[in-house]
């Protein structure tokens, strides 16, 4: 029986949830379901960290724009700074909030100030983050490893 709408988690036989397989229970599912979002916005992240790096960056700021323009990324190399390709407006939050969590920082608490100290295959990205607002530029600080 197929029903237009219907959540396809849903067993209208049983009138319970039928997990896919490999889920062990509701968490699971939801953590599925997001992993691929936050695994992209992660792996962006760590590749702008990780081309800055390369680059000997001593600082980096993901900053602001309006909706059309993108969102500037500049880094600062021998006291010069380069710009980076902007990224899509659209996706801002969701990397201001990547790098808040993965500096550790409290959800939603501003100013924030932490460390990401993340591997990134066979390069260790250590980084101090510092932000003053969710709509404010986020600077980052290289740190050696």
């Amino acid at each position: 029986m197929t029903i237009c709408g219907v959540n396809p988690f849903v067993n209208l036989n049983k009138r319970s949830v039928a997990l896919p397989s490999g889920c062990k229970d509701l968490a699971d599912v939801l953590k599925r379901s997001e992993s691929k979002h936050d695994s992209a916005v992660r792996r962006f992240i760590h590749l702008v960290l990780l081309q800055a790096q390369q680059d000997q960056a001593t600082a980096l700021i993901f900053g602001v724009a309006k909706h059309s323009a993108g969102v500037p990324i500049r880094y600062k190399v021998d006291g010069t700074w380069c710009d980076l390709e902007p990224f899509p407006y659209s996706i801002r939050a969701d990397v201001v909030s990547g790098l808040a969590r993965m500096a550790k920082l409290p959800e939603g608490h501003f100013p924030g100030h932490g460390v990401l100290d993340e591997r990134y295959g066979d390069v260790r990205l250590t980084w101090a983050v510092n932000m003053t607002s969710a709509d404010g530029e986020s600077v980052l600080l290289h740190l050696e490893g």
